[in-house]
């Protein structure tokens, strides 16, 4: 990873833990003694499907991981540094590779902006053009266009490419300008995916309206996501919190935080197109949200959010079998990876077995955590940096490195010593 000539100096300054070694006790894993909802957005935060085509990414996804599988190859220590997010959380969290990265900002009355770094996240400069845009998610699709997912304030538009041609001064294209239906328009958008055959999914940030662009097609409003608003226009319609595209298909999570926690799988009705069958993974009486997930194959994904009945971290492991059928998903508590804090996932990183989650604790004045396992997400051992305040996004940038972020500016880079 390219730093900047004072980076290493500074690291050295400001390093708040002890390098880390992942196999190890709580001791030397930099895991703070305290035991512990996101923003609205994929996280980027975390991930999705497969990965766009930035260096290292792999065709036709977008994962959200990048460079080489991971192999940190010696001891990793944790650096923060200054994000750009300081009146606000970050949102939207995307690298091509290891060295060039974006952040959007986007949760608060403080959250414009468009971010970029070329140091892995070391610096970041703003991108002028984007002053008046919220970005709630940001991704490369696997046509190689930089697409943002928010609101342009001055403009009105919520979906938008981004135009690159000048390094120096990148630019926003809207795509879709919301209609004037109160029921479906998307005003601002939490969630832009991009299938590789060029479909391209939106939802509401504040509802369950979303839009769909059919491959070579116009943006089509619809007021709910459901498959059952195939048969009923006035079917109730859903809250997601994450979609994602894999094999040209549609793959979502979410709920309120006063309903079971759902995963949303491409529907198999005969007319479906962009539309979710829901599947409740939290039994009726429990309460959840899922705010990230990942998917490596039909048969085997991961997700993860909050448990609000209970107040603890929440994930499930579909490792083979039907994922309709609900018993075909594993909970995967941390408590067996003795892992006992209260609180939530905000967002995850995956990068072949190796799976990174980030969130937050409760109460508030805990922080938040850094997990992390290299089974696939079976089992995990707390990696939190020293005074980590509640985190947001995880991004892998390759080699075992990562950066996490989270509100108020914070970012921490996890390196090679």
């Amino acid at each position: 990873m390219r730093r900047s000539p004072n980076f290493w100096l500074t690291a050295a300054l400001l390093v708040l833990s002890p390098a880390c070694d992942l196999g190890g006790s709580d001791d030397d894993t930099g895991n703070s003694d305290a035991t512990g909802d996101a923003p609205g957005g994929d996280t980027m935060g975390a991930t999705e499907g497969t990965g766009g085509t930035g260096p290292g990414a792999s065709e036709g996804a977008d994962d959200e991981s990048s460079g080489d599988p991971v192999d940190p190859g010696g001891p990793m220590v944790w650096v923060p540094v200054g994000g750009p997010c300081a009146g606000s959380g970050t949102n939207a969290l995307w690298f091509d590779d290891a060295n060039v990265g974006f952040v959007g900002c986007g949760e608060n009355a403080d959250g414009e902006g468009l971010y970029t770094t070329i140091d892995g996240g070391t610096t970041w400069e703003s991108q002028m053009r984007f002053g008046e845009v919220r970005v709630m998610d940001i991704r490369r699709g696997p046509d190689g266009v930089l697409y943002g997912a928010g609101i342009h304030q001055l403009d009105g538009y919520s979906v938008f490419s981004i135009d690159e041609s000048d390094p120096e001064r990148l630019d926003p294209r809207g795509l879709y300008q919301p209609g004037t239906s109160a029921f479906s328009a998307v005003n601002q958008a939490e969630n832009v995916a991009v299938t590789g055959d060029g479909e391209i999914l939106i939802d509401s940030l504040t509802g369950t309206s979303c839009a769909h662009q059919p491959a070579g097609g116009e943006f089509t409003e619809y007021e709910s996501l459901s498959e059952a608003a195939i048969a009923d226009p006035d079917a109730p319609g859903i809250q997601v919190r994450r979609i994602l595209a894999h094999d040209n298909s549609f793959y979502a999570v979410g709920s309120l935080i006063n309903d079971p926690a759902r995963v949303h799988l491409p529907s198999m009705l005969p007319d479906a197109t962009f539309h979710f069958q829901s599947v409740e993974l939290q039994p009726e009486t429990r309460d959840g949200e899922l705010l990230d997930m990942h998917i490596w194959d039909s048969t085997h994904m991961i997700v993860a959010g909050h448990d609000q009945s209970e107040r603890y971290p929440l994930m499930y492991l579909l490792d083979g079998g039907d994922p309709y059928m609900v018993d075909s998903w594993e909970q995967i508590e941390l408590w067996d990876s003795d892992l006992e804090y209260e609180g939530g996932y905000n967002g995850i990183a995956v990068d072949g077995d190796v799976v990174v989650g980030v969130g937050e604790k409760i109460p508030t004045s805990q922080g938040g955590f850094v997990v992390h396992s290299t089974d696939g997400g079976r089992t995990f051992v707390d990696i939190t940096p020293e005074g980590a305040g509640a985190l947001s996004r995880v991004f892998m940038l390759g080699n075992g490195e990562l950066v996490v972020a989270g509100g108020g500016g914070e970012m921490w880079l996890y390196v090679s010593e």
